[in-house]
């Protein structure tokens, strides 16, 4: 253990948590398996077969035996019930074999469960097939006989028994639950044992691996508390091989350099302070020539700037003017360019109005002819109407021998009543679709009188700008040259501007390095002082002094 990684512990330290995570898990998935095949048992054994019993009560009870009531009642034919009752005995049969195969395929009730329901299904299947024999020859003395001696009392034992077994199988699905719920108990008893025993593997397991790494962290904390107190001289043994060993190794070495540089320090210090006193009588001296250097630069640099700063203004000035026509000229083509869109889209707007008119007056020619139509269809009404009277008047002078003849005819004139007035409203309608027409086409005609002078003024508009375009692509050549004979000027000042300001800035950076290594030498100075009285209360150990705490 002590020559084991700290590593290789840690990674044992978690792999013994996952052990016992991945068996409790394990344990965990085991217990739901058992459940979930348990339930599953339960559901396809016990609950499937509960269901399957009820639905064949439900289709002896209210089919066969309904069927067979409704034929003697008449409310179905012989034929119908036949087939209604040759259906449910199918069904019948192939229920119970399902049953039987259920029962089967489980070996804890093949041979018990379904036994009272043998002699029932024989008795039903004997029963179900005299009554087939019954309808087919539509004896209804024998239907009705053997109803009150075989059928009813059949029924009333097949819901008893299905009841028993019914109420059997609930007691086993009980017996099943209790069992499930004791498995469930032991298994979180056992369940819980192992959390318990893994919690206490990972806390013992937790103790051990904390105290073999604080005991070496609180050794190297002391140590390193004593560097910091100027103790220079102790050192650490050590006998481990892990990252410990190495970090115990470091520290050792890190203190025997800390030592010599303690002890070059002293030696340099009084070297240090005698060349720092030369350097300040000479740096002294520079610092009065490069003041004066940039006190002349400083005047030039005021005159330059102002040129150049005149210059600038100008050219910023022309700029502007000079993008001003450019954008004048770009917006008046951007206009033009539009004007041209708009009179083609109005030339075909005023296309499309003419069409418009003319597919409108086609519709009202249209409507005109459903008008006459529709007073066809009225007179056909009223011709209708006529007749249907002269019918009835026959018909009345025929007697009783006239009676249905009559009725026919009173149909007839309310028909014909009807139809005048469904064709009295559609002439209604026509009428206001003809105006809503004729509106229209009035309104479009003025709308297209309208599109024709917007076309002919967006034309004027657009001579006009072509104009404007042509007068400013005159003027920007000309502004052009003007702003770049400017922009040369105010380069050239510029230039000698930035150049002296450049001569300007080096004087006084130079004035200024030179006040701040005078101010620097000044603080080295200080900071050699500093240094050596530093560098005197660390304790240096003597050649061969090996003071070690062992670990």
């Amino acid at each position: 253990m002590r020559n084991l990684d700290v590593k290789w512990r840690l990674a044992g330290f978690v792999g013994i948590l996952l052990l016992l995570l991945v068996g409790s898990g394990l344990a965990g998935l085991n217990g739901m398996r058992r459940a979930n095949n348990s339930l599953a048992d339960v559901y396809n054994s016990e609950v499937l077969p509960l269901k399957e019993l009820r639905e064949m009560e439900t289709l002896f009870q209210s089919t066969l035996v309904g069927s067979i009531d409704k034929v003697l009642f008449e409310q179905v034919s012989w034929e119908d019930g036949l087939k209604k009752v040759e259906q449910t005995k199918t069904e019948l049969e192939q229920k119970w074999a399902g049953l039987q195969a259920t029962a089967k395929s489980n070996s804890n009730a093949a041979d018990n469960w379904l036994t009272p329901a043998t002699s029932l299904i024989a008795s039903s299947e004997g029963v179900s097939t005299e009554l087939i024999a019954l309808l087919k020859k539509h004896d209804e003395n024998g239907l009705d006989a053997i109803t009150d001696a075989k059928l009813y009392p059949l029924a009333d034992e097949y819901k008893k028994t299905i009841n028993n077994l019914v109420k059997n199988r609930l007691e086993a699905v009980k017996h099943e639950f209790d069992e499930s719920q004791q498995r469930y108990n032991t298994f979180k008893e056992t369940f819980l044992l192992v959390m318990v025993v893994a919690l206490c593997i990972s806390m013992g397991a937790s103790y051990l691996l904390i105290k073999s790494i604080d005991h070496p962290l609180s050794l190297i904390t002391a140590a390193m508390k004593n560097v910091m107190q100027g103790e220079l001289s102790h050192r650490l043994a050590y006998g481990r091989h892990d990252e410990f060993g190495l970090l115990i190794k470091g520290f050792n070495q890190m203190s025997d350099y800390l030592a010599d540089l303690v002890a070059q320090i002293q030696r340099s210090g009084i070297q240090v302070t005698s060349s720092i006193t030369e350097l300040a009588a000479t740096n002294k001296q520079q610092e009065v020539t490069a003041n004066e250097h940039a006190a002349t630069s400083s005047e030039i640099a005021a005159s330059t700037t102002e040129i150049a700063l005149t210059g600038t203004n100008l050219l910023t000035t022309m700029k502007k003017i000079n993008s001003l026509t450019k954008n004048a000229a770009f917006a008046a083509s951007e206009g033009h360019a539009g004007l041209e869109d708009i009179d083609r889209t109005m030339v075909k707007m005023e296309e499309a109005t003419g069409s418009i008119v003319t597919k409108l007056q086609i519709l009202n020619e249209k409507a005109g002819n459903i008008a006459g139509v529709v007073q066809t269809i009225n007179k056909v009404a009223d011709q209708t109407n006529l007749l249907s009277l002269n019918a009835a008047i026959e018909a009345e002078k025929a007697g009783e021998y006239g009676a249905g003849f009559a009725v026919v005819a009173t149909e007839i004139r309310r028909l014909a009543d009807q139809t005048a007035v469904a064709t009295f409203e559609i002439e209604q309608m026509v009428q206001e679709v003809q105006t809503a027409i004729s509106a229209a086409v009035m309104g479009i005609d003025k709308f297209a009188v309208d599109a024709h002078h917007s076309v002919e003024e967006v034309r004027k508009t657009g001579d006009q700008l072509r104009g404007v375009i042509e007068q400013v692509e005159i003027l920007n050549p000309q502004v052009g040259t003007l702003t770049e004979g400017i922009e040369a000027q105010t380069l050239g000042a510029k230039q000698i501007s930035e150049a002296i300001n450049q001569l300007n800035e080096a004087a006084q950076q130079t004035a200024e390095s030179l006040t701040q290594t005078s101010s620097t030498i000044s603080q080295l100075h200080h900071a050699a002082v500093g240094l050596q009285e530093a560098a005197a209360r660390f304790k240096v150990r003597s050649e061969g002094n090996h003071a070690a705490s062992p670990v």
